[in-house]
């Protein structure tokens, strides 16, 4: 499965599975930080693969760095998803308080919770585009050439 074949597959279980404020939204949140990890380590991995024969046979790096991006973008998504379990752990209490001040205090909770979720699926959504961007080839950097002599050593080598 290509990587980008791969994250269409987890995007659309995180969007069959949404993130509920009910005591299954923890589940489901973990459940899409367990799947984001395995995705963001295999780019990592498939990265570490390219950089590799890149060093061996003078490959592009394009690869490379489509993958690496992605990485960053998943677990930024992460992040958001662990971001979103403290409102998840208020709103998910058995018996919730119905108090004026409580029921204020839930709103901010779902406020927060849904603009995390918002930003993780912002991330998402970037690293799909990372995958499908073409980037041109970049070969490896040849090595850098020797240094120009200065007007020191140019001197310096003419004095008997």
């Amino acid at each position: 499965m290509t990587p980008a074949a791969a994250l269409d597959a987890v995007i659309a279980d995180v969007r069959s599975h949404p993130v509920r404020s009910r005591p299954d939204g923890f589940f489901t949140a973990l459940h899409h930080i367990d799947l984001l990890s395995h995705l963001a380590l295999r780019f990592a991995d498939d990265a570490q693969y390219h950089l590799d024969s890149a060093h061996e046979t003078g490959s592009a790096w394009h690869p490379v760095e489509q993958l690496t991006n992605a990485a960053v973008l998943l677990s930024r998504a992460q992040y958001h998803y662990a971001q979103a379990m403290v409102p998840l752990t208020v709103l998910s209490r058995p018996n919730p308080d119905t108090s004026k001040a409580a029921r204020l205090n839930n709103i901010e909770h779902h406020s927060v919770l849904y603009t995390h979720l918002h930003a993780a699926a912002q991330s998402l959504d970037e690293a799909r585009t990372t995958l499908r961007t073409p980037t041109p080839a970049q070969l490896p950097s040849p090595s850098t050439p020797p240094p120009v002599a200065t007007s020191e050593q140019t001197v310096s080598r003419r004095a008997p």
